[in-house]
Order: structure tokens, then C-alpha cells, then sequence
């Protein structure tokens, strides 16, 4: 796991200094600068399911762990006046088996 790990950081990292950079990582960056929906919402759209948590981090950065899922966060509330933010659900593998983008009041 850990070389795996390792291997898909540098693939990361190669990415970055590449001049095509692929969409979810473009994504990825802008959330990760800016903490947008748009952004947030666009890298939930691409991400594909059965993903490792690791390629989650690798594309937005360290979000909270939930032990079950990741959430990312917006920098906006909902009608509700509850945080807006993506879900990337984990399964008992370690995969992501379900994703969605809203207001998560908790």
C-alpha cells in the first residue's frame, strides 16, 4: 500500500509539471486554492468510483476523515445554514462507493 502510495504521489508530481494537466487535477488545484463549489463539484462529477482514498487526497488535498468517508468543504453555507461539501463514501476495501456534493447537516 505504501508503494503504491509513493508510486501515485510522484505520478502526481509528474503531472504537475506537465503542460497537459487532466481536468480532475486541474479541479483538484483550484479547490485546494480557492475552496469552491464549482471547483468542489466538478472533481465529484470526474471521480470515478472504486477510487482509492489515496487518489482522493492525491487530487484534493487532506479533508476530514470520518473513518467511513472524506468531506471536503466549501467555503459557503445552505439554506439550512449547514456547511456545504463533498462526500466520497469509503467501502470496507478502502474504495470510494459512492460520492455526492451537499449540504451536510450533522
Amino acid at each position: 500500500m505504501k508503494k503504491f502510495t509513493l508510486c501515485l504521489a510522484v505520478c502526481f508530481l509528474f503531472s504537475l509539471g506537465c503542460k497537459q494537466v487532466s481536468p480532475i487535477v486541474k479541479h483538484g488545484q483550484h479547490y485546494q486554492k480557492h475552496n469552491d463549489y464549482i471547483s468542489l463539484n466538478k472533481v465529484v462529477e470526474l471521480m470515478e468510483l472504486d477510487r482509492d482514498t489515496s487518489y482522493v487526497k492525491a487530487i484534493l488535498g487532506e479533508g476530514i476523515d470520518m473513518g467511513f468517508d472524506y468531506r471536503y468543504l466549501v467555503d459557503s453555507v445552505g439554506p439550512k445554514g449547514c456547511s456545504i461539501g463533498a462526500v466520497f463514501h469509503i467501502n470496507s476495501e478502502g474504495k470510494i462507493d459512492q460520492k455526492w456534493i451537499d449540504e451536510i447537516c450533522e
